[in-house]
């Protein structure tokens, strides 16, 4: 045999052996496998059954819950609602569409929240509900808003109406109180729980007239019960109906009349103005329980409204005997104390106890103020004011009456730093009043006397005082600024409309009314009615007022020499007094004391820098005593302010003549003209202008322009008849020196030129 043969064939023979080996193998694997699912299966045989056996006792289980639950809800209505609401909210939250079905559920959970409280309980319980069932039942009525869902909507009927109003003011849910009450009242109007409740609800919401109705509604149902005759009483006393002494009256027939009654029905008929049967009612109280504080403050009020002030000081300091504690008692006690001199630090004492204990308001603050000036603090009297500010910055009466002293005194940048430091969203008429009288001091001390420039200034004071009014029709300083801002822009009719206004409004003889109408008679040359306003005026007005307006009057009826005794007295006064002294300084130059006229002139610039008039007016002044070069200058400063100012073109073109430039005055004469055709001096001026340089026929036409401005300016007249007769024009010649003489009938030149012109027309 080959070697080959012999190899294959022993290959073959070992593969059959493998072969086979692993065939072996193989089998027994199967076997342990088959082995391994047989006993596996066997397992999950028996798991499965014992699993059945659980599941089928978890079953029992879950029934015997459900029908335990069933069985809860079932005898507990509470723990039904509750569920019942918390499944109608998780509906609610998860935006699932309303339908008639979840309405009516939704009712049901409501309606069983709150089936356990009584139609009767007590307004205000906090018991009537659990917090469980008042958290879900505020869930339930948000998700009811949020669905627009009300109480008429959902269809509550009049007993689960009632039983949610009380639910509904528990969780201080007004609205659905409200509106839950009113459901059940339209089915039972006379039921005093829900008319307690309805009336409760309007106490909690501060509407009064809602209050009285229900109030009133619950007196017809139980028309003698005290509680609701004192309630009624009350109420009506704040709302200032005269009916509450019915209420107080009933009472005392009723013969349950208390003290405290009859402080109320004192109180009552004090208001009423009955003040004689208030104090026999407030002594009959006193008389019953005289340990009242307030019946003893009321009684010391009255006594000080009918003044008895030495029984008012007694019943005042009997009310502080019996409570220190009393604001109001000290601040009564600072008002009896403060006009006696000899006992201002007593009223200081007690002014400081008001203030310290929030009593007396501005008034009270402002007094101690005033007591600590006449005390000679002026330092602490002005930290009182600040102090209180600073406590209260939202105080605009406050503001306001700080500001006006400020403005009083002349301070106007304190005025001014107080309006502009009002905080954000605090809006008061007196503060617009005060921010009025500031645009008008600014804008007296801004005035270049054109009146054009001077409207412009005083508009924004009239904004102010419009302002005023638009929150207080009422408010009479408002109509007095108005109608002073009026006839300051020559609006006469406008000014007396409002200044009747103001009379109405305002107290009688109300010194600065009084003052004011005095000012706005001379305005419209009624110097007798002037003089009427300004003695009432005189009587508890500013002796600087006073004085002032007596000027004006004298000036008016042409006394200078007196209208200048007034104003000096003004200013002995006040040296700051603006008006005064400007009108002084015009009187002193129409006196021909130019001298005198400068040194006011010169105070005024002194004072207020940038008011133009002051400067005109010295130029004036500077003009009388030939002083043309200061003169000029002034005169250039006011127009580079105000180019307008025809006057001052005026006054500075007769300079310029006066230092020989009349070269240089025409342009500013022509430039006046334009400006104000009618300005007779402008015209005046420049005929002087051309009869200078000899336009002779030019001079005449401009004379002639002045006169038919100014029918009674004597200059202009006189250069006429002149000019005619150098002309030797004797016809017209007489004619102007008859003029002359119609104006000046003393005037000797003019005699002897008309003499002459009649003699040169005799030989003619």
């Amino acid at each position: 045999m080959e070697p080959i043969t012999a190899a294959f064939g022993l290959a073959c023979i070992a593969a059959s052996g493998g072969a086979g080996f692993w065939l072996r193998k193989v089998d027994e694997r199967l076997n342990g496998v088959n082995d391994t699912a047989v006993v596996l299966q066997q397992a999950q045989a028996a798991h499965f059954t014992h699993l059945n056996k659980e599941v089928g006792t978890l079953q029992g289980q879950v029934q015997q819950l459900t029908d335990l639950v069933t069985a809860l809800r079932a005898t507990n209505p509470e723990m039904h609602g509750a569920i019942l609401a918390h499944e109608i909210i998780t509906a609610f939250e998860e935006d699932v569409e309303s339908d008639h079905t979840m309405t009516m559920h939704a009712l049901s959970a409501l309606e069983t929240l709150v089936s356990n409280i009584s139609t009767e309980a007590t307004i205000g319980d906090e018991a009537l509900l659990s917090a469980t069932s008042a958290s879900l039942l505020g869930r339930l009525l948000s998700a009811f808003d949020s669905r627009s869902l009300s109480a008429q909507t959902l269809g509550l009927n009049p007993v689960a109406a009632h039983r949610l109003g009380h639910a509904s003011l528990l969780l201080a849910r007004f609205d659905w109180a409200e509106a839950s009450f009113g459901l059940a009242y339209q089915s039972s109007p006379g039921n005093a729980n829900i008319l307690e409740a309805l009336e409760h609800i309007a106490l909690l919401k501060g509407d009064d007239e809602v209050r009285r109705h229900w109030l009133e509604a619950r007196m017809t149902v139980h028309p003698d019960q005290p509680d609701l005759l004192r309630s009624h009483a009350h109420l009506l006393a704040k709302l200032g109906d005269a009916e509450a002494e019915r209420d107080v009256l009933r009472l005392e027939a009723l013969g349950v009349d208390t003290a405290a009654d009859r402080s109320l029905l004192s109180g009552l008929r004090a208001r009423a103005g009955s003040r004689s049967e208030a104090l026999e009612a407030i002594e009959k109280a006193l008389a019953e329980d005289p340990n009242q504080s307030a019946d003893w403050l009321s009684y010391a009020q009255l006594l000080n409204e009918e003044g008895e002030d030495g029984k008012a000081h007694q019943a005042v300091e009997r009310c502080l005997e019996l409570d220190r504690q009393s604001g109001e008692a000290w601040g009564l006690l600072a008002q009896l104390l403060a006009p006696h001199n000899n006992r201002v630090k007593e009223a200081l004492k007690a002014a400081t106890h008001a203030v310290a204990l929030d009593a007396g308001g501005t008034d009270l603050v402002f007094l101690k103020s005033n007591l600590q000036h006449a005390t000679g603090s002026a330092t602490a009297a002005q930290e009182t004011l600040e102090k209180a500010l600073l406590k209260d910055p939202a105080n605009a009466e406050l503001r306001a009456r700080m500001a006006g002293q400020s403005l009083l005194e002349g301070d106007l940048e304190s005025a001014q730093k107080l309006l502009d430091e009002t905080p954000f969203g605090i809006d008061h008429a007196l503060l617009h009043v005060v921010e009025g009288r500031l645009h008008l001091a600014l804008g007296d001390l801004a005035r270049d006397g054109t009146g054009k420039t001077d409207a412009v200034l005083l508009a924004d004071a009239l904004s102010s005082f419009e302002g005023a009014l638009k929150l207080n029709r009422e408010l009479g300083v408002a109509w007095l600024g108005l109608a002073r801002t009026k006839r300051m822009l020559r609006d006469i009719g406008g000014a007396s409309e409002d200044m009747d206004r103001a009379m109405r409004l305002l107290p009688d003889q109300d010194p600065s009314a009084c003052a004011e109408a005095a000012l706005l008679a001379i305005d419209k040359n009624d110097l007798s009615t002037a003089s009427k306003h300004v003695d009432a005026a005189s009587v508890h007005g500013d002796a600087t007022t006073v004085s002032y307006v007596r000027g004006n009057i004298a000036l008016g009826r042409g006394l200078l020499d007196k209208a200048i005794e007034h104003y000096s007295a003004t200013l002995e006064l006040n040296p700051n007094h603006i008006r005064a002294r400007l009108n002084r300084c015009s009187a002193l130059m129409a006196s021909n004391q130019a001298k005198k006229s400068l040194d006011d002139a010169q105070i005024l610039v002194d004072l207020a820098p940038s008011m133009m008039l002051a400067r005109y007016l010295r130029a004036e002044a500077l003009m009388g005593l030939c002083e043309w070069a200061q003169a000029r200058e002034d005169l250039e400063h006011v127009l580079e302010s105000a180019p307008h100012h025809h006057q001052a073109l005026t006054q500075l073109a007769a300079c310029f003549m006066s230092l020989e430039r009349p070269e240089r005055a025409e342009n500013p004469l022509n430039e006046a003209i334009r400006l104000q055709p009618n300005h007779a001096p402008a015209w005046h001026q420049r005929g002087i202008l051309y009869l200078e340089i000899g336009r002779n026929d030019n001079a005449l036409n401009d004379f002639e322009a002045a006169i038919r401005c100014d029918e009674s300016h004597f200059d202009s007249r006189l250069k006429i008849a002149a000019i005619h007769h150098q002309a030797e024009r004797f016809d017209q010649a007489e004619l102007a020196w008859h003029a002359v003489l119609g104006l000046e009938p003393e005037h000797s030149v003019a005699r002897k030129r008309l003499a002459e012109c009649e003699t040169h027309l005799l030989k003619a």
